[in-house]
């Protein structure tokens, strides 16, 4: 190649990089998408207006329209937007970014993720300023590679910003911008995580002498020696094991609809040494959810009654545009037959009545068609990362007076679900707009919070906790 060729395409190749991010009228943009959650969304209208939120909403939505005023870029808007619907606690209920925002169709092409973020991501110089704010300085991710700075910055609302210490591989060069930091309207500080592709997620903020937390899973230490050290892993699996003559393991790591014929499998062919042992550990750790049928077997196991309740009620907010959106979709979803069909149009029909509020929710009683009474004690194991219908398990299990839970509060994703597309004019991007709210029968909100277990352990020895709860058992 000659000199001169080469020339052009390194001037072209650093045009490229030095391209303004693509801009965006974010006030505008704002407007729009807190309308249709202010209209359509089942979290605004159970948490703002059923629980007679509306001061401190409006002081919320002031804070984030004045920062929209100061912005241009579709990126820092599609932050800002994630800023706002982290007002309602909704796990359910977030903004993606859309294929259309990424110029390549793999992470692997170093080159164009190289110009996508030289494009897309604020750069600071490193400061050498350490205190006296306890957030200020340098911190080391968990995983020991990622390190960050973290500065005063005052600039579009923020209070605060992390940025990459030293590059990280080719998604990052030093002084990248990865964290923003925020006070809410209720002078929480939050912070707002860029991932390595660039999508920006919200989460409370806590710190102590040597541990920044971001959420329960992002964790930063302030020196090498300080990061927690890694355990052995939870097998990703379902699985049966035999502990002692008196206690069985059961390991269910999923209750996607998949998994379930592994779930039953394994519950028949090893019904018998289940029968023979009085205890029975079943392990739903980083069980992240899937469908209520998947766990259906499981509760013969669990349960000290042919009845039980189920511990939760669904109510569906009927807007226009929520029924409109029904409407569209009733045959889309395990309609095979006429009757389906007819089935399908009387729902709507019964969602008619409700336009413009909640349908009311019922607590259904059930009857299991066996139970298994060998089984005297039933021990769960759970954590942070059970979530959705793993929870909806739990709670039904915890119904019985057999079982006892171990661990950590649950992840806190199961009162609100059905979420429909809600496209951005003007951003490449949707949110997931939940449609449909769920009441728990003890009337207790655990949305980000969790359920909370009958015995609390260490988080940092996690890989005991199997022996912890064998030596209640013994006990």
């Amino acid at each position: 190649m000659s000199t001169s060729k080469m020339i052009v395409l390194f001037f072209l190749f650093s045009l490229n990089i030095g391209q303004a991010q693509e801009r965006c009228d974010c006030n505008t943009i704002l407007d729009s998408v807190s309308e249709d959650i202010e209209v359509n969304s089942a979290s605004y209208a159970h948490q703002v207006i059923e629980y007679k939120r509306e001061k401190e909403y409006i002081t919320h939505k002031k804070q984030i329209k004045a920062i929209s005023k100061r912005i241009t870029s579709q990126k820092e808007c599609m932050g800002l937007i994630q800023l706002y619907l982290s007002f309602l606690r909704d796990q359910h209920q977030k903004l993606f970014l859309t294929d259309e925002y990424y110029p390549f169709t793999t992470f692997k092409d170093s080159l164009s993720v190289k110009s996508f973020i030289a494009k897309n991501v604020e750069n600071f110089s490193l400061d050498s300023d350490n205190g006296p704010d306890e957030l200020i300085g340098n911190w080391i991710h968990e995983g020991g590679k990622l390190e960050i700075q973290i500065q005063k910055n005052k600039e579009k609302g923020r209070t605060h910003i992390g940025v990459f210490k030293k590059p990280y591989s080719y998604y990052g060069k030093s002084g990248d911008l990865k964290i923003e930091f925020y006070k809410n309207e209720s002078d929480e500080l939050l912070a707002n995580y860029w991932d390595f592709a660039q999508s920006p997620s919200i989460y409370k903020v806590t710190t102590d002498k040597n541990r920044l937390s971001l959420g329960r899973n992002l964790h930063f230490y302030r020196s090498f020696d300080t990061i927690k050290k890694d355990e052995e892993p939870l097998k990703n699996e379902t699985y049966f094991d035999v502990l002692s003559e008196k206690t069985n393991y059961l390991r269910v790591h999923s209750f996607d609809y998949s998994n379930k014929i592994t779930i039953d499998s394994i519950i028949a062919s090893n019904l018998p040494k289940i029968k023979e042992s009085p205890n029975l550990i079943i392990d739903v750790r980083d069980n992240g959810g899937g469908s209520d049928l998947s766990y259906k077997e499981l509760l013969p196991l669990v349960l000290d009654s042919i009845y039980y309740k189920n511990p939760i009620s669904a109510s569906i907010w009927v807007s226009k545009d929520n029924l409109k959106n029904f409407e569209k979709e009733k045959y889309q979803y395990g309609v095979k037959t006429k009757t389906d069909s007819i089935n399908a149009d009387k729902r709507i029909e019964e969602l008619k009545p409700y336009l413009g509020g909640f349908t009311p929710g019922e607590f259904w009683v059930f009857q299991t068609d066996k139970l298994y009474n060998e089984v005297k004690n039933v021990y769960l194991l759970i954590n942070r990362n059970c979530a959705s219908s793993t929870e909806g398990f739990i709670l039904t299990a915890m119904q019985s007076s057999k079982v006892k839970t171990f661990g950590e509060h649950t992840s806190g994703t199961l009162s609100y679900g059905d979420w429909r597309e809600l496209k951005i004019d003007g951003l490449p991007a949707m949110i997931s707009l939940t449609t449909k709210k769920m009441t728990l029968i003890d009337k207790s909100d655990i949305e980000s919070i969790g359920i909370a277990p009958d015995v609390e352990l260490d988080e940092n020895s996690t890989s005991k906790w199997l022996d912890i709860a064998l030596k209640t058992i013994d006990n």
